[in-house]
């Protein structure tokens, strides 16, 4: 009889361990998924920060551009086939001045920037003797279709060149887009500026290039 009980209690005992350790899996397994749960919320927040920051680069060009005046220091040489397949040299817009801005189609602050990139185009550009050259990251971009339907899109009426390989924005140390150059007549780099550009601030830093004195 002793023994029967022994062996009821044993038996009540080993379900007790089992309830208890299936309890522990679970608050477990419960734990591992609320932390996971919360790296991803975390990691979602991230990534939606870093969309508003593009988009606000995008509304408001004030916030991001920083130009910069390099001492002396030629554009560096590079030729590039136009959407027309044409190879462009550079150096062929020797004689003029050059705004020279790099983009891509999926780029929010490009999208904002391209109007007045036109704008100074039509308005500014001839008056300043300046052209301006968008070199197109087409390394990573959509596809050449996506491109020549942004072009069109946004009525981008002048040069477009595409970096094909991605051996044109390395020289230029391109980190963020959209990024532009102004050369002078000679070829050498007077300004920079990180992130979108107006049709104003050209006018601007173009007309400084153009002035005796310097600001």
């Amino acid at each position: 009889m002793k023994n029967k009980k022994g062996i009821q209690w044993l038996l009540v005992l080993l379900v007790m361990i089992a309830i208890g350790y299936t309890g522990y899996s679970a608050y477990d397994q419960a734990q591992e998924r609320k932390a996971l749960e919360a790296e991803q919320e975390k990691m979602k927040k991230e990534r939606e920060a870093t969309e508003k920051k593009q988009e606000r680069q995008g509304m408001d060009s004030s916030d991001e551009m920083v130009p910069k005046e390099p001492d002396a220091i030629p554009a560096p040489a590079f030729s590039a086939s136009n959407l027309s397949g044409q190879k462009v040299d550079l150096a062929s817009y020797k004689g003029q001045k050059v705004v020279l801005n790099f983009w891509a189609s999926w780029c929010p602050p490009c999208k904002a920037e391209v109007p007045h990139l036109v704008k100074y185009k039509n308005e500014k550009a001839a008056e300043q003797n300046t052209e301006i050259v968008a070199v197109n990251l087409t390394f990573q971009d959509d596809g050449i279709d996506s491109i020549q339907s942004f072009v069109k899109e946004y009525g981008m009426n002048f040069p477009v060149l595409l970096d094909e390989k991605g051996d044109i924005a390395p020289q230029y140390s391109i980190m963020t887009i959209p990024t532009t150059f102004i050369l002078n007549e000679e070829g050498i780099i007077e300004h920079q500026i990180t992130g979108p550009v107006t049709d104003d601030i050209l006018t601007e830093l173009i007309d400084e290039i153009d002035s005796p004195v310097k600001k």
